[in-house]
């Protein structure tokens, strides 16, 4: 049966139209930006550097054009009349985080390609009842595995979402009937959110690592694992509890389980190349683990992207990756476009932002230090009002992380728990340019998989669980003695 359904055709006047007009609003949120008066404690060309970002994230948020040509012409933008020299406006194509997010992302093409990723995720499908509650744990536990090896969430959901929408169609669910959206929307969430527990488990780690770098402050990935791992688990079961709660399917499902292991069957034995690929990324991730620091001796002194430029060597000399696979393996926008938001890291700071932004936010965080989960809480809050405006996180996360850091480490709250909360409430997706998972999705099901009111809904109840999340996790950093 077919995992897709084709929408019906656009014309293109409207669409063009559309797009005119928004770049029209970006020029003049760029404008309004870059010509009003200049704040106290910040420069004029500091205030063009604003401007140009509020610019780029209005064609980001809207689609105007191919996200990484928007950020090419957001360094352009940056050199021409915000003055950034050109090595730091192009710095984040030279920073290691662009490149272990380089290396990475084709673990989970090989994963995908040679079928490793479909034959877990069916394998895992074939150990659960078929019910709602058995469907939507298999599809936890799918997503929490592929983490370790994808740290694309667009890969993941590309690889869980179809496999869901075969199951809707195959149950006969109806079309945005309340058990297609808990199914569909549910699976997003858990291709999403379980990468959080890890730190290359998400596009959003390499943020991380950048953020931590500029601040020069030692991360491992078993320090982060350590803070992240059991409020990212609290997380999605809060998710697979509320949302079956309250979005409640119109009938119970009992479901046969021949779905998942007639798709496994259909896979064959186990080849060469899932072999390879397995080997590959279950090193990486050992490799990975075992990385010392300047402040832990362990196994090996080798960075991140080192273990996965050489991961990336092999995969090619095992004919896995090929030279078509290049170009067309990973997306080259993604990677255009988070070159561009990763140099801001270094553009911001460097125009004194981040100490203009700490001069506003410092004074008001402190009253609340003594109160760290109430402080913690607005951090999350903070973070999910600024998803309307940023469409990525990549933006939201080190603007508030880097004011902030210092600060709040004298203060007694390490940068990790400070980072917990802005991680927890990074997905919300009351609408679908908030979240680029949530509108694969709904292109992938061709707008039949939920109504926007089921998606409102949960996108509710996303929010009240990052915050939950978020409270459960003081009490733990506590007990564990983080803080």
């Amino acid at each position: 049966m077919s995992t897709t359904v084709t929408a019906p055709p656009r014309t293109a006047a409207p669409r063009s139209t559309v797009k005119w007009g928004w770049f029209a609003v970006a020029i003049a949120v760029g404008l309004i930006v870059g010509l009003m008066p200049t704040p106290q404690g910040l420069t004029h060309n500091a205030q063009l550097v604003l401007a140009i970002i509020a610019f780029s994230i209005v064609l980001w948020a809207t689609e105007v054009m191919n996200n990484g040509i928007a950020s090419i012409l957001m360094m352009a933008l940056l050199i021409a009349i915000a003055k950034v020299p050109p090595p730091k406006a192009l710095s984040g194509f030279a920073d290691p985080a662009f490149w272990t997010l380089l290396a990475v992302l084709y673990y989970g093409f090989a994963m995908r390609k040679t079928g490793l990723a479909e034959r877990i995720s069916y394998w895992i499908l074939s150990l659960f009842p078929g019910s709602y509650a058995g469907i939507l744990s298999a599809f936890f536990v799918i997503g929490l595995v592929l983490a370790m090896g994808i740290p694309s969430m667009t890969v993941r959901t590309s690889i869980m979402a179809p496999i869901a929408w075969a199951l809707v169609q195959t149950l006969g669910l109806k079309p945005r009937s309340r058990g297609s959206a808990l199914i569909m929307i549910t699976v997003v969430e858990m291709a999403v959110v379980p990468g959080l527990a890890f730190e290359l488990g998400s596009l959003n780690g390499p943020v991380v690592i950048k953020m931590f770098g500029d601040k020069h402050i030692p991360l491992t990935q078993g320090g982060y694992f350590e803070v992240m791992a059991l409020p990212t688990l609290i997380l999605c079961g809060l998710i697979l509890l509320l949302n079956q709660l309250l979005l409640k399917p119109e009938a119970p499902l009992s479901a046969s389980r021949e779905f998942a292991r007639g798709k496994l069957a259909a896979l064959g034995s186990f080849k060469r190349q899932e072999l390879i690929t397995a080997i590959i990324v279950v090193a990486s991730i050992f490799l990975w683990a075992t990385q010392s620091t300047p402040n832990q001796t362990r196994l090996h002194p080798y960075p991140s992207f080192v273990i996965g430029m050489v991961a990336l060597a092999v995969f090619a000399l095992a004919g896995i990756i090929q030279d078509g696979d290049i170009a067309h393996g990973i997306s080259w926008t993604l990677m255009l476009f988070l070159g561009g938001i990763f140099g801001l890291q270094t553009v911001v700071p460097d125009n004194k932002i981040t100490d203009w932004l700490a001069g506003m936010m410092v004074p008001q965080v402190q009253a609340l230090v003594s109160t760290p989960i109430l402080l913690l809480v607005l951090l999350g809050l903070v973070m999910l009002a600024l998803r309307w405006l940023d469409p990525t996180a990549f933006i939201a996360l080190p603007l508030v992380f880097l004011p902030l850091a210092e600060p709040l480490a004298k203060a007694g709250i390490p940068p990790l728990v400070l980072t917990a909360p802005l991680l927890l409430c990074s997905a919300p997706f009351w609408m679908t340019y908030m979240n680029f998972w949530i509108a694969m999705g709904d292109g992938l099901t061709a707008k039949q998989a939920w109504d926007r009111g089921q998606l409102f809904l949960l996108a509710c109840l996303y929010a009240v669980a990052a915050i939950i999340a978020t409270i459960v996790g003081v009490f733990y950093w506590r007990m564990i003695g983080v803080f």
